[in-house]
Formats: structure tokens, C-alpha cells, sequence
């Protein structure tokens, strides 16, 4: 199931509830994989704002440190890990506990978005978007349920190719379709636990925007993707599992 994305603005605003939510948490600790990534830092730097610790995980090392300068003197703790891999995301996610305390949100930004047509994916280039849209987060929210406190939430961030067939997209839309699929998966089986697992869905191919002569693509900024997550931490969405939240809309193949 789907949900369509309302205003950004909305998202972005204040939310003033109470209730038994992640907001009235005392221990709020979130951990990002691909953290060091733009938008990774954007939802550092709003959770931050709002009181959380945050732990970023990210296989880049240049762009760990840069993540590290940016927000040294912070609440911030930065892992460089690989995070398809399970033994390095035990010892990180270890690592976040022992220094942060146990894990109340996890969400995965890790990931690529290759474009190719179906004859020119390599099964080297399949394997590793399997391997860091799919095996990755998996392998992260396996440590984040052994890890978590009273009560977690799980953002899957995916491509809207995992929504809709387009040309040049078999690569991302199979990996992100597998991870949309075990993202709901994960709601069924946590029905009855204070668990609620969700993607954002974005347009765009995650590292320019494109203009075009037709119909013009909307492609969402970090605002927009700073905004749903804000949301979905939120106890306004403490009732909301295994959804997909759609931020922009692609061009029509």
C-alpha cells in the first residue's frame, strides 16, 4: 500500500502530541546507514534539532570523515562499516549501544541507483545493488531488532522505480521491490510488538535533478525527504506499518 505524499511545509511543522510514541521517549537514539550521504546528513541534522543521538554507518570513508567534521561537538557518533556486512554491522551497531544506548529508530539510506537497460546490466552490477538496496538493510534491521529498546521504528528509504517498470531501471527496481516487499513483510510479523517498519519512495535517480522539455519530472529535495521522516518517527504515525510514503513522480516510459 501506498501513501501519497500531502506538503512538505505540514510534515516540517511541529508536531505537539503526546501519547505512549517514539516523541515521548526519554532514550532516542537513530541509527542512518549511508548516514554520510546528503540526505543522510539533512536527517542527522533535523534529528539533532529535535533531541535525538544519532549513530551514522556508512561504507564511504572519505565521506565518513566529512560526516565526522561536520558534526563534531555533537550528539553524533560515526561508524565507517560495510554495510552488507553482517560482522561489521554487529561490532557498529555494538559499538552505538555501548555509546548512545539502545536503538529506537533505524533508517536505511544506504544504497545505489544504476541505470542501465536490461542487456547492458552486468551481473556483477545486479549483485551489488542487491547487495546494498536489499542484503544491507536487511542485515541492519536484524541488528536493530537485537538491539532495540522498548520500541523501534524502521525507514526503508527506496527508489519509485520499485513501484512502477521503467526502462534502464531492472537493477534498482528488483532490489527495492525485494526491500518494499520485506518492509511489509516486517510490519505482518511485528503486529503485535511496538514495531512499525516503512519506505519513502523517492523519484529521481538520488544524485542530480533533471529538467525536462514535456512533462516535467518532480524530484524531491531533502526537505521534502527530511519532512516524511519526520513524520514517521512521529507519534502522529505511531498506527502506521508497512507503508510506502511517495515523495515526487518520474518521467513516463
Amino acid at each position: 500500500m501506498t501513501l501519497r505524499q500531502g506538503t512538505a511545509n505540514q510534515w516540517m511543522a511541529p508536531l505537539e502530541l503526546g501519547g505512549d510514541g517514539i516523541e515521548g521517549m526519554m532514550n532516542r537514539t537513530a541509527i542512518i546507514t549511508g548516514g554520510a550521504s546528503i540526505v543522510g546528513m539533512a536527517i542527522t541534522e533535523h534529528l539533532l534539532e529535535g533531541g535525538w543521538s544519532v549513530a551514522i554507518v556508512d561504507s564511504d570513508q572519505e565521506a565518513a570523515k566529512v560526516a565526522e567534521d561536520a558534526f563534531s561537538g555533537e550528539e553524533v557518533l560515526v561508524l565507517p562499516a560495510d554495510v552488507s556486512d553482517e560482522d561489521e554491522i554487529d561490532r557498529a551497531f555494538d559499538t552505538v549501544v555501548d555509546t548512545l544506548g539502545l536503538c529506537s529508530a533505524l533508517i536505511n539510506c544506504a544504497g545505489i541507483r544504476p541505470e542501465a537497460t536490461f542487456e547492458d546490466t552486468s551481473v556483477e552490477l545486479l549483485r551489488e545493488a542487491l547487495e546494498l538496496n536489499l542484503v544491507a538493510p536487511f542485515v541492519a534491521a536484524q541488528a536493530a531488532f537485537a538491539r532495540m529498546v522498548d520500541q523501534l521504528a524502521i525507514i526503508n528509504i527506496i527508489s519509485t522505480s520499485a513501484l512502477q517498470a521503467r526502462r534502464g531501471r531492472a537493477a534498482i527496481a528488483a532490489s527495492h521491490a525485494g526491500l518494499r516487499m520485506m518492509t511489509e513483510i516486517l510490519a505482518l510479523e511485528n503486529l503485535d510488538r511496538p514495531v512499525r517498519v516503512n519506505c519513502i519512495a523517492t523519484a529521481g535517480d538520488g544524485s542530480r535533478r533533471k529538467i525536462w522539455t514535456s512533462t516535467p519530472s518532480r524530484v524531491p529535495g531533502t526537505e521534502e525527504i527530511v519532512g516524511a521522516v519526520s513524520y514517521l518517527l512521529s507519534d502522529a504515525a505511531r498506527m502506521v506499518s508497512g507503508q510506502t510514503l511517495v515523495l515526487g513522480s518520474d518521467e513516463s516510459d
